[in-house]
């Protein structure tokens, strides 16, 4: 009984975690939509945001790959038919990539109406197969596979796969600062490969705290993670407009990276002393489906409302920030109950 109580406390803690990063995600985009801003907030929620997202990526699959039974399968056990990597695989395929390219389709025509921009096919290959309407599970799908690559030498010690991940976030920002693209025109085509590189250093530091979990939480004592708090609302305060950490524009420095890891330590805490709530848990547990209507829902209540207000004010911007929320929300129920396929087509195999 106890290590049931303990598993699901960890989970909500996940759950917990991203759906407070998915709630200022529609922030973002609320701001962006209804051309309002406030700033105080953004220097905070940039500091974990959609970073916190990959840190915890990088926590679950590391924790996921170097534990039993998988820690002890060899190379042929590892990619053999029930193996680790074809398991892994597989859920990147069907939960990301598939989920990816089918929203990428359902909102690309409407985006391009509501735009007044003509329909080209090289854009429509560009934005569904190609990865770059969702920056964020696109980077994401690269960044796993770049690791379940390195997990093929079966190497135990995470240490061992900590230095190709900075390595592979230096040369993405290499890459983005020098403006060097794979293909003339478009720095995010294919897959978003920049951002994907970048965000290694995330996956890293997930993984970094999840080998030394017990560790940095004994020494995160109530008393230290109320000064750690207040440092930290200094930092931000006098230094925000010196940090760089936006992985989707792949602007990140080091004093930006490592306040984010900073801000998302604090955040872990803050999501295991929280009793559990219903709203934070869905929210969690379907992230993917709020990520994926993102975009779509504040763009389109942006049209309508827009209409009838002259001005967006910071309590009209709130306001419409919790609506995006509400409509999400119940999009996301309907597709949940009637259009579950949508997340992973291998429902369908199961009806069958």
């Amino acid at each position: 009984m106890g290590n049931t109580v303990n598993q699901k406390k960890e989970i909500y803690w996940i759950n917990a975690l991203k759906a407070l990063c998915m709630i200022f995600v529609y922030f973002g985009h609320s701001e962006l939509y209804y051309g309002a801003c406030i700033e105080p907030i953004n220097w905070f929620r940039l500091t974990f945001n959609t970073n916190a997202f990959f840190f915890v990526s990088g926590y679950l699959l590391f924790w996921k790959q170097l534990t039993p039974p998988r820690i002890s399968a060899d190379i042929h056990q590892f990619t053999s038919k029930n193996g680790g990597l074809r398991k892994s695989l597989g859920n990147i395929l069907f939960r990301m990539v598939i989920p990816s390219i089918i929203f990428a389709v359902l909102v690309f025509f409407p985006k391009n109406l509501l735009r007044g921009d003509a329909i080209i096919i090289k854009d429509f290959v560009y934005d569904t197969i190609g990865g770059t309407t969702f920056w964020f599970t696109s980077a994401l799908v690269l960044a796993e596979i770049i690791l379940l690559t390195l997990l093929m030498t079966r190497r135990k010690s995470i240490w061992f796969y900590v230095p190709f991940c900075f390595a592979f976030s230096v040369f993405g920002l290499y890459l983005a600062t020098n403006n060097i693209n794979l293909v003339s025109g478009t720095s995010s085509f294919p897959w978003q490969y920049k951002q994907a590189l970048i965000s290694m250093c995330y996956i890293a530091a997930g993984g970094l705290y999840w080998r030394y979990e017990k560790s940095i939480r004994m020494i995160l004592q109530k008393w230290v993670l109320v000064v750690l708090t207040l440092a930290l609302v200094a930092v931000v305060i006098l230094w925000h407009d010196k940090m760089e950490f936006v992985t989707s524009l792949c602007r990140i420095n080091i004093l930006g990276y490592f306040v984010t890891l900073w801000a998302t330590v604090l955040l872990i805490e803050l999501c295991r002393a929280i009793p559990e709530i219903k709203t934070l848990s869905f929210i969690g547990q379907n992230t993917m489906g709020y990520y994926f209507l993102s975009g779509a829902v504040p763009n389109l209540l942006a049209v309508v409302a827009l209409k009838f207000i002259s001005g967006i004010h910071w309590w009209v911007l709130l306001l419409l920030w919790v609506l995006n929320l509400l409509v999400a929300t119940v999009f996301v129920k309907i597709m949940n109950r009637w259009l579950p396929w949508l997340f992973d087509l291998r429902i369908l195999s199961k009806k069958q």
